[in-house]
């Protein structure tokens, strides 16, 4: 018998083409690249431990080429053949790693270093603007969910855990390689604030970050 599984997949997929005119567009891409997030203060809360510590002007580190990499990859839809508007997901994967330098005790150690992941629903808009060219603009909004590894007066702790609100601006040039294929590059800013648990607590701060990514997409 097909599995409860097999028979949401299979429901879904029959939805989805009905829904979806047959002149629409689907477009997968997938990036590279690498984020600059600026300084920011942290603050420590813990409720058994009275009034929170506050680290200010912490820097970080992002080591957007160590393994795992800065990353990224999306799922558009357009409802037209090579339509100007669509809406869109996406997933950013970026790391801010806090300079142990700008930390205030007990905290001795902390970054978001499996991932300041961030889920996006985006609205797009593709500008042609030569032959083979175009500028594509995107807007999003969606949740940070992060992977937060600490160690506070000596404990380690380490969790994904779905936090705050998050945004996204972002815009580049695509490039058509092919009929169904483009490169592209991309400037992004975002902005997250995620409350990361920690040993008896949490650890909150602002983190805005500029991205420069670059890619390749796949038109159906």
């Amino acid at each position: 018998m097909r599995s409860a599984r097999q028979t949401i997949c299979w429901a879904v997929g029959i939805l989805l083409g009905l829904a979806v005119p047959a002149g629409a567009d689907w477009i997968a891409s997938a990036y590279l690249g690498a984020s600059s997030t600026g300084a920011a203060d942290l603050t420590l809360e813990r409720p058994a431990g009275g009034v929170p510590t506050r680290s200010a002007n912490v820097a970080f580190d992002s080591k957007s080429f160590q393994s795992p990499p800065y990353y990224g990859y999306r799922i558009a839809w357009t409802p037209a053949r090579q339509g100007r508007f669509g809406v869109e997901g996406e997933l950013i994967h970026l790391k801010v790693y806090a300079r142990a330098a700008s930390l205030t005790p007990p905290v001795e150690r902390f970054s978001i270093s499996h991932g300041l992941n961030l889920l996006l629903g985006n609205l797009l808009w593709r500008q042609p603007l030569w032959r083979r060219v175009r500028l594509t603009t995107r807007a999003g909004a969606g949740v940070a969910v992060p992977h937060g590894e600490s160690r506070v007066g000596g404990l380690e702790h380490e969790q994904y855990e779905v936090s705050s609100a998050a945004v996204q601006l972002a815009a580049g040039p695509e490039v058509a390689l092919a009929r169904h294929a483009h490169a592209f590059i991309e400037y992004k800013v975002t902005t997250a604030a995620p409350a990361v648990s920690v040993a008896g607590g949490t650890i909150k701060g602002r983190y805005t970050s500029q991205h420069l990514a670059t890619g390749l997409g796949v038109e159906w």
